[in-house]
């Protein structure tokens, strides 16, 4: 028996040999008869052979290959995946440097115009990083922005300038940020999380002085910081003597407003803020908010990760990030580095102030 193939199916080829009756039979037939019927049949085929065609059914896979199958295929994917989320971080990593990369060569292009790095903050709440956008290509964002103290200037008011902080700006949105782009904060509707924040050095302990967590530290309320961004602030690049390259300029921080702790939310944001609005830039007590632009490297990189116990205050205004073991960081001298969890906290700080002169490894 051999096996052809037929379309889709397959068949059985069975050879029937003629039975003793029709040899006797065979025998019997005529000279005549016979060599009429040998003329017609070729001399292989002396016995004629008859075939008959079987089709076979297919064998189907059983239940434990099946399940053998699946068993594979979830080790693979259980191989695999890490990788694959591996190679993810990676990418986002490489995009959230350069973000900073972006904002760095922003800050230059306008130091060289104005002759000094722009003020954390100014009475009307709007942010440093307001003050760069026409440098990030968002010229026409920057020129929506109103700067007036009432009406439509007023960031809670649902004019152009709520419209602005309500529009996404990618490169002050870290990739790694496992947040929503659009929140509900404080009287505005889908305002937009950020995820840098300016230096303002390594004083200031909380917002404001009546609230400070440590005797004897600062506020951001008091004008004196030692960082590059604080309260209308107009720090020259010849003023960072301890070194361009020495100097933290912008940091990663882990923002998550749903965190709260001793009344103080992880919120920072960016462009403007009705909180801060009301700071009058002479050392008092108006305004409040302010780290939701800029922090303080008082407290460890990562606090709220790594020293949880902290005063809320303190955690607040701590820099951080999403990515594991440390966070990102923008120098004067437009680089970017990582900032280790494990650096010691000296040398934090001593990269955060301008002219102090503190050795920094």
């Amino acid at each position: 028996m051999r096996r052809i193939g037929h379309n889709t199916a397959t068949y059985a080829i069975t050879r029937v040999w003629p039975s003793q009756h029709s040899q006797a039979a065979q025998e019997q037939e005529t000279g005549s008869n016979r060599a009429t019927r040998l003329q017609r049949s070729t001399p292989s085929r002396a016995w004629r052979r008859m075939t008959t065609i079987v089709p076979l059914q297919r064998r189907g896979m059983t239940l434990v290959e099946l399940l053998v199958v699946i068993a594979l295929i979830g080790v693979l994917t259980s191989l695999l995946l890490p990788a694959v989320q591996a190679a993810r971080e990676a990418a986002r990593r490489t995009q959230c440097q350069n973000h900073l990369r972006q904002q760095g060569l922003a800050l230059s292009l306008y130091t060289e115009t104005h002759g000094g790095l722009p003020p954390g903050w100014n009475t009307l709440g709007h942010a440093w990083n307001s003050a760069i956008l026409p440098y990030l290509e968002q010229s026409t964002l920057h020129d929506a922005l109103l700067f007036q103290e009432d009406g439509p200037g007023n960031w809670e008011a649902g004019g152009a300038n709520t419209r602005v902080i309500q529009t996404v700006v990618p490169l002050y949105r870290c990739p790694s940020m496992p947040l929503e782009e659009h929140l509900d904060s404080l009287g505005v509707q889908d305002r937009v999380p950020g995820s840098y924040r300016g230096n303002a050095g390594s004083l200031a302990t909380s917002d404001d002085q009546s609230t400070l967590p440590v005797p004897g530290t600062r506020s951001l309320e008091d004008l004196s910081q030692n960082g590059l961004f604080f309260a209308c602030s107009r720090v020259r690049l010849a003023d960072i003597t301890d070194g361009l390259s020495q100097t933290l300029a912008v940091v990663e921080s882990r923002t998550d407003p749903r965190f709260v702790k001793d009344g103080q939310s992880l919120d920072f944001w960016y462009i403007g803020s009705p909180q801060v609005d009301d700071c009058r830039c002479d050392g008092g007590s108006g305004g409040t908010e302010f780290s939701e632009f800029v922090g303080s490297t008082y407290a460890p990189l990562n606090a709220t990760r790594r020293e949880p116990a902290l005063s809320g205050l303190l955690l607040e205004l701590a820099f951080g990030s999403y990515h594991s073991g440390g966070a990102y960081a923008l120098r004067a001298d437009g680089s970017v580095g990582f900032l280790d969890d494990a650096i010691a906290q000296h040398v934090l700080r001593a990269l955060s102030t301008r002219t102090d002169g503190e050795p920094t490894n």
